[in-house]
């Protein structure tokens, strides 16, 4: 048995997925939201029995566990292997490179995580980092808090980083790959961060992917933070500040509180409200998103006091709806932000996050503060602003409920209010009919399939699903050949699972008569894969242990793949006629198919009258 294999068998499928997907029992599958695009209805499924998963959504994507944590994690197999046979308990045997962009991940981690080490021994330990330690006891933020963010300080000094690793035997070459060192226009080399204190930016699995860096002096003339530059590790849009330490406080608590910056994240969990994040700014990227929705589907926003007004947060916004995530907006007026109202009392910050309000309720609010309903210039302010928020709610009692709220507060017509913010939406979309379709948005293209194929897909699926498909190969096999198929895939297929099960020899059928798929399944090429386990995989409506039932179904979709086989064959032979092509040959098959067409829809009417 191989690596690979000894792995998957030891891993169970549904337990890891449930890990980043919530997961409700379906029959014999699982079925969730799909984590690789924004959806509603779940499209998901698992399914226990193969071990694999399949999204039936806008990305149609499938696999095993491999592909799944190589899609969610964007890893490369190498570094999938490395995790599943830890978690496995599987000494790998080797054989499995990494390329050259996974080795180098691996050596950013290795540097960054030296490095953290080193700013934090200049701060709690050399006399270079008194300063930043009284400006962090200033700040109240403790030791212990110190220890667990991995907070430090970069001594203002060209070159003791890049001394410190070159002793430890890094190369300059991987210092600058890892943006710890920068180069000059005339090839000098320094340390990129010097005299700050610093933060050290994890992922949500503990790798130290970069640094914040934060200048002491409020009146210096620099830039007051300095980040890591994108590296083949790190990217910032991708980063959730202390997600490694609050993950399972957010899964506790059953939601997720995103604040601005690193001071604001430590203060609160400080202040025990642990179940917090920090972003840079306002705006929610749509990996952030995705970050968040694995642990979680209500996010408290405690931001920028004006982030609704901001074009980037209104995308952040609609990305987290489109993903299904619940919004509210913590909210107070005793100080500017998260830190400096813990400062004053803890107790306001947790009252704060207790007394969140819905996302919907905060624009409508904002608004009216800001513009005054009494005018009708006020008025037209206050719609055209909640417009863009309002009216893409898609469920219609929420919708209506906050027009509701909207027109009484107002003093409007409801259904003039709902018409008006009907206009002012499709003002600002039509500017963007023209763009390409974001990819958070669920209108992503999906090429349409014909209904011959829809037919093949359904009736290989049944074929694959039921208990024994011998019971009905009889069947499809005198009425249905591979060339009626539209699809050469799934005559592939179908032609590999008519060979191998209605064939007293073959090694598909356990003893007992029980059909085994798992066994079935080493049969298929790997191009086809794919393809197999969807029709695995795929939703039928039918009681699949009902042997009439499923017989009759599997009647009526061998006629009509039938019926438009033969039809497509007689459009293709007029075609030929028209183009001069005319034979006795030709004509004769013409006429053979035309007949076969009529004995079918003959017998197809035979049996309807006969059910009716």
């Amino acid at each position: 048995m191989t690596d690979v294999e000894q792995i998957k068998q030891k891993i169970d499928i549904v337990a890891f997925i449930s890990e980043y997907v919530a997961l409700k029992k379906t029959g014999a599958n699982f079925k969730g939201l799909c984590p690789f695009h924004a959806e509603k209805t779940p499209s998901f499924i698992v399914s226990p029995e193969r071990q694999i998963w399949h999204c039936f959504g806008g990305c149609n994507e499938g696999g095993d566990v491999f592909k799944f944590l190589m899609k969610i994690e964007n890893l490369e197999f190498a570094e999938a292997l490395k995790i599943l046979a830890r978690r496995a308990g599987v000494t790998l045997s080797g054989g499995f490179a990494q390329s050259r962009t996974a080795e180098l991940k691996e050596k950013i981690y290795e540097v960054n995580h030296l490095a953290s080490e080193f700013y934090q021994y200049i701060l709690t330990k050399h006399p270079m980092g008194e300063k930043a330690l009284d400006y962090l006891k200033d700040r109240k933020i403790t030791d212990s808090s110190v220890k667990l963010f991995g907070i430090g300080y970069a001594p203002q000094s060209w070159d003791s980083l890049s001394k410190f690793l070159h002793k430890k035997g890094y190369a300059q070459e991987l210092m600058q790959s890892a943006g710890l060192i920068s180069k000059s226009g005339i090839g000098n080399t320094f340390d990129r961060f010097r005299g700050r204190l610093m933060f050290t930016l994890r992922d949500h699995r503990g790798n130290v992917v970069g640094f914040a860096g934060r200048l002491l002096d409020p009146n210096a003339k620099e830039a007051k933070y300095v980040n890591t530059a994108e590296t083949p590790a790190y990217v910032k849009g991708d980063l959730l500040y202390g997600l490694d330490l609050t993950k399972e406080e957010i899964k506790k608590e059953g939601f997720g509180v995103v604040v601005e910056g690193e001071i604001d994240c430590i203060q609160s969990y400080q202040a025990e409200v642990r179940n917090v994040v920090a972003i840079k700014g306002s705006a929610l990227t749509e990996e952030q998103v995705a970050l968040l929705k694995r642990y979680t589907e209500n996010v408290y926003l405690s931001l920028d006091a004006d982030f609704a007004g901001d074009a980037a947060a209104h995308r952040g916004i609609e990305t987290a709806d489109w993903a299904g995530l619940n919004i509210k907006v913590v909210t107070f007026t005793d100080a500017k932000d998260p830190d400096e109202l813990i400062k004053k009392d803890p107790g306001l910050w947790h009252r704060a996050v207790k007394n969140a309000v819905s996302f919907y309720d905060y624009v409508i609010d904002i608004a009216l503060e800001k513009h005054d309903k009494n005018t009708a210039e006020g008025a037209k302010k206050i719609v055209s602003e909640v417009a863009k928020f309002i009216e893409p709610i898609e469920n219609l009692v929420v919708k209506e409920h906050y027009v509701r709220k909207l027109a009484m507060k107002l003093g409007v017509n409801q259904e003039n209010l709902e018409a008006q913010l009907a206009k002012e939406f499709k003002k600002m979309i039509l500017p963007r009919q023209t763009e390409s379709i974001a990819p958070n948005t669920p209108q992503s293209a999906v090429l349409l399939k014909t209904r011959a194929v829809l037919l093949e897909e359904y009736l290989v699926s049944l074929l694959l699903q039921c208990p024994n498909p011998a019971d009905y190969l009889l069947l499809t096999s005198i009425r249905l050949r591979a060339e009626d198929f539209a699809s050469p895939a799934l005559a592939k297929i179908y032609l590999l699972l008519a060979s191998l099960v209605d064939n007293p020899k073959s090694d598909v059928s356990l003893p007992g008569n029980r059909f085994d798929i798992n066994i079935l399944a080493r049969f298929i090429p790997s191009e086809l894969t794919d393809l197999f386990n969807k029709l695995y995989l795929l939703e039928n409506k039918i009681n699949l242990d009902d042997q009439a039932e499923v017989l009759e179904e599997i009647q009526k979709t061998v006629w009509e793949i039938k019926e438009l086989s033969l039809r497509e064959k007689l459009k293709m032979i007029s075609g030929q006629i028209k183009k001069g092509e005319e034979s006795p040959a030709l004509e004769e098959e013409f006429t053979l198919t035309t007949a076969a067409l009529q004995k079918l829809l003959e017998q197809k009417a035979l049996v309807r009258h006969s059910q009716a």
